[in-house]
């Protein structure tokens, strides 16, 4: 079944997304004024860098921080530098034990009683770094894009080994991989962590994607094959396709998906890994520290993908309906045109 959507002068007027109905609306947004809704202040280039007593501060309470180990829960595992041979923040935390490290999380997404009394919510740590290099305010965090491609291999990597943890669990049936970027994405802590959830039922979203790939099971490479056609790809190789997405549920969201891959994180081979967390890695680069967040979604049939989502720019849900710039395709040929300086 065709995915539903109008086409004219080879332009998108509005589409329907195929698993949750909602329908978008390509509207002209260029002279909408968004600074009240935003109510972000640019930096200030000239502002002094934080002071070392303020960074002092900042670290000392942060959970997540190295020495602050004994604020969280039990440890799960770690990586060292040595482990982690793509790791730039020596000169920062020359003393640094760890570059990963993951332990579960203080407050269960789901209730342990439900998943056979084992927590199953897992805090993936970045990085040991806080800030990023010479912040001058508590907001010049380090973010996901510029960790370094390797490093977030190997974050992935990780995130495989956890969600293989879990899966022993005969309670656990779905495992999701969350990441939460700035405040306002709803991030509970600055330090650039993530979150794999194992639950004893399919999550809603992917069920969801999972019925529409039963219904229509040629639903995925359609949607490829329309991003395609609208000039919204931002890379297809190894096997994988970089999108923006006029079906997300932000204006600005993007879809890295593996078409022809129906199985779990935990199934890929080394060079399967690499490819879709280097996909992955580059949207992220290019969004830079914009507040967002992305899901790896992974279950029965479906194909193998993730959905990022840039929270910076609102938007208009109404009713069933979204609102998208019609900047929408310029932003994919410039995320492109990014991509290719790199």
């Amino acid at each position: 079944m065709p995915i539903e959507c109008e086409i004219r002068d080879g332009r998108l007027v509005w589409i329907k997304n195929p698993i949750t109905g909602v329908i978008s609306y390509v509207v002209d947004v260029r002279g909408k004024s968004f600074a009240f809704t935003l109510g972000r202040d640019a930096p200030d280039p000239e502002h002094p860098p934080l002071s070392s007593e303020h960074i002092k501060r900042a670290t000392e309470s942060c959970p997540f921080c190295p020495g602050n180990e004994e604020l969280a829960t039990r440890e799960v595992m770690r990586l060292t530098p040595e482990e982690v041979p793509g790791w730039m923040g020596g000169s920062a935390c020359p003393q640094a034990r760890w570059v990963l490290r993951v332990f579960n999380n203080l407050f269960p997404r789901i209730p342990a009683e439900l998943t056979g009394g084992r927590n199953e919510s897992y805090i993936v740590v970045e990085d040991p770094r806080h800030f990023a290099e010479s912040p001058r305010s508590h907001g010049d965090l380090l973010f996901t894009g510029s960790l370094g491609e390797e490093h977030f291999v190997k974050m992935i990597e990780t995130d495989a080994r956890v969600m293989r943890l879990s899966l022993e669990n005969e309670e656990v049936c779905s495992v999701v991989v969350r990441k939460n970027q700035g405040r306002e994405s709803g991030a509970s802590q600055p330090h650039p962590h993530q979150q794999i959830i194992g639950s004893p039922e399919p999550f809603p979203a992917i069920a969801s994607e999972t019925r529409a790939e039963r219904e229509n099971p040629h639903v995925w490479h359609e949607i490829v094959a329309l991003m395609e056609r609208l000039g919204l790809v931002i890379e297809k190789r190894d096997g994988l396709v970089s999108y923006a997405s006029p079906i997300g549920p932000f204006p600005r969201s993007y879809d890295v998906v593996m078409p022809s891959f129906r199985g779990l994180l935990t199934e890929l081979n080394r060079e399967q890994t690499h490819a879709f967390a280097s996909a992955l890695y580059r949207v992220l680069m290019i969004l830079g520290p914009l507040p967002l967040d992305y899901e790896i979604h992974q279950g029965e049939g479906l194909p193998l993908h993730a959905h990022i989502n840039a929270r910076l720019y609102p938007y208009s849900n109404v009713a069933g309906t979204l609102n998208l710039p019609n900047t929408l395709l310029e932003s994919a040929a410039a995320i492109r045109k990014a991509l290719a300086r790199h």
